[in-house]
């Protein structure tokens, strides 16, 4: 049984990689730094783009909009966006990743009710047609793998690239689920939602989240308890709480610069927090 089941695995893997219609498991797969306010477009392209912001900042400007990125920020761009690149006022260096469609989609070869949800035409849509990834590690983590693979291109290279290519669609999947799915419903929930995500890592307090929402503090608690079962404060820590895990889990961080990365003032506050919502110490997670 073991050695159908890896039969199975590996015919499935071979099946992806020769399958593909280009033959192509990543057109761009390169670590690139840029001048100061170097510029680069506008251009589209059928390939999904990821950039992550290794060093220094920039702005990527769509047909109607502006969005800027920093250190340790990420952008997904999804297919035939016109967009152009540039540079901020210090030197940056992005690590680049980009593919065609098709990869994502031989994860739903099958026609299985269900899987349709996890295939790139419902998350990369119109509505998300540039995702901004902020603070996500393992994300970061899937595209290095991938671009690693695809520079070293050891023995079986690619099976693992495909593998990682299944891990970075779930993780880009659930990041979704998580930050969006909640504030699709109210506008100012959305707005609130979307700067306590935002601004996590500072002092956020509820008149700080009213201020930026454009409502009374009483009604942004009553859209919360009505939409989420929470208050605003118990969200801001589950938000911190959740990152807090991704960074004690994926990084080299102790428990203390994981305390003060993720917004929390007093490592003692952090701990009792933090075991109230998982029933553990923070140490007894890095174990």
């Amino acid at each position: 049984m073991e050695l159908s089941s890896e039969q199975s695995l590996w015919g499935m893997l071979e099946g992806i990689t020769e399958n593909l219609k280009y033959k192509r498991l990543a057109d761009v797969f390169r670590f690139v730094s840029f001048q100061p306010f170097e510029t680069f477009g506008p251009h589209k392209h059928l390939r999904i783009e990821i950039n992550y912001v290794k060093k220094g900042n920039c702005i990527l400007h769509l047909e109607n909009e502006s969005i800027s990125f920093k250190e340790n920020e990420m952008m997904v761009i999804c297919s035939n966006v016109e967009h152009t690149f540039e540079a901020g006022s210090d030197d940056t260096t992005l690590m680049q990743l980009e593919f065609l469609p098709e990869i994502f989609s031989r994860f739903n070869s099958s026609g299985q009710d269900g899987a349709g949800e996890l295939g790139p035409v419902t998350i990369f849509s119109e509505e998300n047609r540039l995702i901004k990834i902020v603070n996500n590690v393992r994300i970061m983590r899937a595209v290095q793998r991938i671009v690693n693979e695809m520079n070293q291109k050891n023995k079986y290279y690619q099976y693992l690239v495909v593998m990682y290519y299944a891990e970075l669609l779930i993780l880009i999947y659930r990041y979704l689920d998580e930050a969006y799915l909640p504030i699709c419903t109210n506008d100012s929930l959305k707005k609130a939602i979307s700067y306590i995500r935002l601004n996590y890592q500072s002092v956020v307090t509820i008149s700080d989240v009213a201020s930026q929402t454009g409502v009374g503090e009483r009604y942004l608690r009553k859209l919360f308890s009505q939409y989420l079962n929470l208050s605003p404060l118990d969200y801001l820590n589950q938000i911190r709480i959740n990152k807090a895990i991704e960074l004690l889990r994926n990084t080299e961080m102790s428990v203390k610069e994981v305390c003060f990365a993720c917004g929390f003032q007093s490592p003692q506050y952090f701990s009792r927090i933090f075991k109230q919502q998982m029933g553990v110490s923070p140490r007894e997670v890095t174990k």
